[in-house]
C-alpha cells in the first residue's frame, strides 16, 4: 500500500475543477496521487462510495474533496499535522475536516471566537470534535470508512452516525465556493432525501424534518 494519502475528487460539471488542481500543483507536496471522478453515481453518496473502492485499492488513507474547494499553502501540512496528533490519541479515529468559508456549524471560519488576532480568531487555533462534519475536504482512513447513503443532502450525516467514531475539525482551511456539487436549491435537497431518510432512518427523519418523535 501506498502509505501517503491520495486525494479523491467527484465531479458533475467540472466548472470549478481547474482553479481546485491549479492549487493542488501549488500548495500540495509532489508525488500525492489526486484521482478525478466523473458521473461515477447518480447521487454525491454513490459517487464518491465508488471513487473511494477505486482508491482504497492501493492507499490506506485518503482526503475526500468536494470539486470547488481551493488548498491554501498551508492546507495539507496542517491537516496532516493534526492527523498525525489525533492518530496518536485516538485509534478509533474517524474524519478529519477542514474548515471553510462555506460550511455549516464550527466548520465555518466565521464561527469562530474571541477577539480577532493577527487576523485570525483565536478559536482557529484549536482542534475541535465534532458529531458530524461535512467531508468537504476531509481525511478518512479505510479502517474507518462506511459507505455513504445513496444520497446528496444528509449523506455525510448518515455516514459520520454509523461510523461510530470521534470526528474531528482541524485548524486547516480551504476555500469552498459552494454549492456546486447539489446546486442551490435547497428545498429540492431537502425532498430528494426526505423518502430515503424516512424509510431507512426513521430516527433521523423525525429529527432532520421535525416529525412526530422528533
Amino acid at each position: 500500500m501506498i502509505p501517503e494519502p491520495a486525494i479523491v475528487v467527484c465531479t458533475k460539471n467540472a466548472r470549478c475543477l481547474d482553479v481546485m488542481r491549479a492549487s493542488i500543483k501549488a500548495y500540495v507536496p509532489h508525488g500525492i496521487r489526486t484521482y478525478v471522478s466523473h458521473g461515477l453515481g447518480p447521487t454525491f453518496g454513490e459517487a464518491y462510495n465508488e471513487a473511494a473502492r477505486i482508491a482504497f485499492k492501493e492507499h490506506d488513507q485518503l482526503v475526500i474533496c468536494n470539486d470547488d474547494i481551493v488548498f491554501t499553502p498551508t492546507t495539507w501540512t496542517k491537516l496532516m499535522g493534526d492527523v498525525k496528533l489525533l492518530r496518536e490519541h485516538y485509534p478509533d479515529l474517524g474524519w478529519v475536516a477542514t474548515r471553510s468559508d462555506y460550511a455549516r456549524g464550527e466548520q465555518n471560519i466565521r464561527s469562530g471566537r474571541g477577539q480577532i488576532d493577527f487576523l485570525r480568531f483565536p478559536s482557529e487555533r484549536n482542534i475541535i470534535q465534532a458529531s458530524v462534519i461535512a467531508p468537504i475536504c476531509a481525511w478518512i482512513h479505510r479502517d474507518a470508512w462506511v459507505d455513504f447513503p445513496p444520497l446528496n443532502w444528509f449523506s455525510d450525516d448518515v455516514q459520520c452516525l454509523d461510523m461510530k467514531r470521534p470526528h474531528f475539525i482541524s485548524r486547516a482551511y480551504v476555500h469552498h465556493v459552494g454549492s456546486q456539487t447539489c446546486g442551490n436549491d435547497a428545498k429540492k435537497c431537502m425532498d430528494d432525501a426526505e423518502p430515503w431518510l424516512r424509510e431507512n432512518r426513521p430516527e433521523l427523519h423525525a429529527r432532520w424534518y421535525l416529525t412526530k418523535g422528533a
